[in-house]
């Protein structure tokens, strides 16, 4: 019987969960760009928020993760509901994912409209590709065996609602709803081989207290689950100087220790995470980098009280 191995895979042990987790990109900066995770925050911030992230996973293993993707959002209507964006480009050893999501949400004033409430859907497509030629096997001499690409178009969705006001923010989103199937390994492996994409939830929360009037400091959290896997949690805490300096660190219950550190300058972003594991895994990778570049073009319309 034919067998196929990554060469990434000898370093799994206890790291399943983690690897079943990342049917989604994993992010250490999503406070700073929320609409990654939930597209009811579309259209919350008081400007046209773009933003750039890169991030490189496990750095030292050959293929480890690797996300790239430029996203941006605003609201529209008098800040009734917002609009957004996001171009992806995800890749772990054979498989990449490159797509388009459009968001949408609709944005209601709550609690004498010192508070907004969204509800917001997004729609994606993406390609998902297994490249064979990025795989180690046992019998190279194996005739029915080629080193060709496979793709696959799909569609997904996601739907989230979220509570925000100047201080504090709290939402709800559940993503890959639809759960489609991906059929692949028509030519040589097991004709039915079907993997199926997994719904995730994610619950994130967090406040903003003002210590004085130039230091702030900011807890939250965020739970992630997806039924069929371990549960996660991240818990973060930022300090923040003059709201335009931070230094912050999270603990996410895989065991990686994230450090953060950003800045902003007039309508510019700047933020990088650097995530240790303290698993057995951190003997084989040399950590996790992450950058974020973001550019806030003003509006003179208050689009939102949301930060990022």
């Amino acid at each position: 019987m034919r067998k196929i191995y990554l060469i990434i895979i000898v370093l799994i042990f206890a790291t399943t969960s983690k690897l079943s987790a990342q049917q989604l990109p994993l992010y250490s900066q999503y406070m700073f760009n929320r609409m990654l995770l939930n597209p009811a925050v579309t259209g919350s911030t008081d400007a046209i928020s773009l933003r750039l992230t890169a991030r490189q996973q496990w750095v030292g293993i050959d293929k480890g993760p690797s996300t790239q993707l430029i996203s941006g959002h605003l609201s529209l209507v008098d800040g009734t509901m917002g609009v957004g964006g996001i171009i992806f480009a995800d890749r772990f050893g054979p498989e990449t994912k490159i797509g388009l999501q459009g968001n949408y949400s609709y944005i209601l004033p709550v609690f004498n409209e010192s508070a907004k409430l969204a509800f917001g859907l997004s729609f994606q497509v993406f390609q998902y590709q297994m490249n064979y030629a990025d795989l180690t096997y046992l019998d190279l001499d194996d005739p029915e065996l080629n080193f060709n690409k496979e793709n696959a178009w799909l569609p997904e969705s996601d739907f989230g609602i979220y509570l925000y006001s100047e201080n504090y923010f709290a939402g709800i989103s559940g993503n890959q709803l639809l759960e489609l199937p991906v059929k692949i390994g028509t030519s040589y492996l097991d004709r039915n081989n079907t993997s199926t994409l997994s719904r995730h939830y994610h619950l994130l929360g967090g406040y903003m207290f003002k210590l004085n009037a130039d230091f702030s400091i900011e807890p939250s959290v965020l739970l992630k689950t997806t039924f069929k896997s371990p549960f996660q949690a991240d818990v973060n805490v930022r300090g923040v100087y003059r709201n335009d300096y931070w230094l912050g660190f999270s603990y996410r219950t895989d065991g990686d220790i994230i450090a953060l550190i950003g800045m902003s300058y007039k309508e510019f972003v700047f933020g990088f995470a650097f995530d240790y594991a303290t698993s057995k895994l951190s003997n084989f990778q040399a950590g996790t980098f992450e950058l974020m570049f973001g550019y806030d073009i003003p509006s003179n319309v208050n689009r939102g009280k949301s930060r990022f």
